[in-house]
């Protein structure tokens, strides 16, 4: 195989079980630091897989949503929203607020709320994300069968009762909109203002998180 060979995977681990499954994560990630690995998968759990093994040695992926639009398809675009890290979700939550306020502007409450609704939603994927790779330092991830100490869990000893509160907080908060309300005592959703104030306060408890030194 000459050395400039280009590697391109269609969802590799097509009905392969865990174990196989992430051998073959493994091997790619050490190919691509040899050669340019393509895979293309629907699986959150295959690309976070991927992500955390090109970590390990020493590279990082380059993630190309291929979309479906009106237009057609394999239109690329960028990292689908729960595959995110934190600092991601947080501005195109803050994009997408402003795109709601205008429509709030334009065309009243009926439109706003609908994309309402998906900020809020959005905000929990957040709040999950800051749980699992910021508050827990990635001890523990989704789709990752080990959990990692070495290096990781002394950062848990940062953790103070606030820090908790906040996420209970939020967390409380934007999951109730996930529910179906009733008809008689629905639940408001917040306006534009409400949110940018919350992403606000969750952008600076991620800055000071990680600055703040372990004890």
């Amino acid at each position: 195989i000459e050395a400039n060979t280009r590697f391109v995977f269609d969802d590799p681990v097509s009905s392969l079980d865990l174990d196989y499954e992430e051998s073959v994560v493994a091997r790619l990630a050490t190919l691509a630091k040899t050669r340019q690995v393509i895979v293309f998968t629907h699986r959150l759990s295959l690309l976070a897989l991927l992500e955390e093994a090109l970590e390990a040695v020493g590279l990082k992926a380059q993630v190309v949503a291929v979309n479906r639009e009106a237009w057609g398809s394999g239109q690329p675009g960028d990292t689908p929203f729960p595959a995110r890290r934190p600092p991601q979700l947080l501005n195109g939550l803050v994009d997408a607020v402003a795109q709601a306020r205008k429509v709030l502007n334009d065309k009243g409450t009926a439109d706003y709320e609908i994309h309402a609704k998906a900020i809020c939603g959005g905000t929990r994927i957040l709040v999950e994300r800051l749980v699992e790779d910021t508050l827990l330092n990635e001890v523990v991830r989704r789709f990752r069968r080990s959990v990692q100490t070495y290096g990781r869990i002394g950062v848990l000893a940062k953790i103070e009762p606030a820090d908790c509160k906040l996420i209970d907080d939020m967390m409380t908060k934007y999951s109730r909109y996930e529910h179906s309300q009733p008809q008689e005592a629905p639940v408001a959703l917040p306006g534009p203002d409400e949110i940018t104030a919350d992403l606000v306060i969750l952008q600076a408890w991620l800055k000071a998180f990680k600055d703040r030194a372990v004890p």
